[in-house]
């Protein structure tokens, strides 16, 4: 694969303590924020993910998501999808199904992230359809 760029002036800091102020604009449209507290992924009754490293991911445009460690994810659960998008600002993504009752839940991961988005390497989001996601102090 190519080496990925981003556009010109996109930057972000590196990862910010838990509660920090978040802004972003088209000059900095990513800022990652430590979650600060344990969080899990229940996937029906299957607990797909539980995590005391979790960032969060604020970016222009979007609500913020959740990304969990590889290792505190149980990707043996899921089946790898040949789908694959590209983010102008994350970089080329690829795709996991992790199949249940009530539904199909969708996860992402950005094996090669772009430069500004290098701290999202080795982590994994959720999309939160049939997911529900708790958070421990």
């Amino acid at each position: 694969m190519a080496e990925q760029q981003t556009a010109s002036g996109d930057e972000a800091d590196g990862l910010l303590p838990p509660n920090s102020p978040i802004k972003t604009s088209f000059q900095k449209p990513l800022a990652f924020v430590a979650a600060g507290q344990k969080i899990s992924v229940i996937h029906g009754d299957v607990v797909l993910a539980v995590s005391e490293h979790v960032i969060v991911v604020h970016e222009q445009g979007h609500t913020p998501v959740l990304y969990f460690p590889r290792g505190d994810v149980r990707l043996g659960l899921s089946v790898a999808l040949e789908k694959m998008s590209h983010c102008p600002r994350k970089g080329d993504a690829s795709y996991y199904e992790f199949v249940g009752p009530n539904g199909s839940a969708i996860a992402w991961t950005y094996a090669d992230p772009i430069p500004v988005a290098a701290l999202l390497k080795d982590y994994i989001a959720f999309y939160p359809d049939h997911l529900e996601f708790q958070r421990e102090a």
